[in-house]
């Protein structure tokens, strides 16, 4: 009870805390397929953000030997990366350690973010017995809630891969599908969403939750569409 009380607190401050003074962890995953029961995750980039501030010294980059050697034709023309290249990579248990202590009091941020998830969690599950359930924000769903506002054109409205996106709003995209690469591109359109947020005087984590949460609004079947681009 005590415990659960001490959550519901927590919680209500993370809401009420501005955005400015939020740590941030901006994640991409690459990915054997796109199967969550039979793929399994070969790469993780992170990047961290305080605020609008991306900060380059801290990122996070790891390439795994995956449980499977089953990978998908279609998913090695996107990424670039062989079975070969990943055989003398360490297993996905101590990576997936050091992630969550690099992520760790950070909420996650993500172009089409539930895919990655949902591979994280079933990673984390399944090889170090625990819970996985953070808070995360989808760049897709703000950069969408901004054009019905009006903030961006209209003509954005059938823009929904990361290049796309990127491109529509001023950010280089380069090296795309580099799982790094990915997260720092992202990073810099989350920053460029925050400052339009700001027209809006969107300023704690809890207004931004309400317009980006991935809790909000299931758009899956639409983010495995768009994250790979299929």
């Amino acid at each position: 009870m005590i415990k659960l009380f001490r959550k519901r607190i927590e919680k209500k401050v993370i809401l009420e805390q501005p955005i400015s003074e939020t740590d941030f962890v901006i994640v991409d995953t690459e990915l054997t397929g796109l199967n969550e029961f039979k793929d399994n995750i070969i790469a993780i980039g992170a990047i961290k953000m305080r605020g609008k501030t991306i900060k380059i010294g801290e990122v996070f980059y790891r390439t795994v030997s995956p449980s499977t050697n089953k990978f998908r034709k279609e998913s090695i023309m996107i990424h670039e990366i062989t079975p070969s290249e990943l055989e003398k990579c360490p297993r996905i248990e101590p990576i997936l350690r050091e992630f969550m202590r690099f992520s760790k009091n950070c909420i996650f941020v993500g172009h089409c973010l539930d895919v990655d998830l949902v591979f994280l969690k079933k990673e984390i599950r399944s090889n170090l017995r625990e819970t996985f359930d953070p808070d995360g924000l989808d760049t897709l769903l703000i950069y969408k809630w901004l054009i019905k506002k009006g903030v961006l054109p209209s003509h954005f409205e059938n823009k929904n891969s990361l290049e796309d996106i990127a491109l529509s709003l001023g950010v280089e995209a380069r090296e795309l599908h580099d799982a790094l690469s990915d997260a720092f591109i992202t990073a810099q359109i989350f920053q460029k969403l925050l400052s339009y947020l700001g027209e809006f005087k969107i300023f704690t984590v809890g207004e931004l939750l309400k317009i980006g949460s991935i809790h909000t609004k299931s758009l899956t079947d639409m983010m495995k569409k768009e994250a790979y681009q299929l």
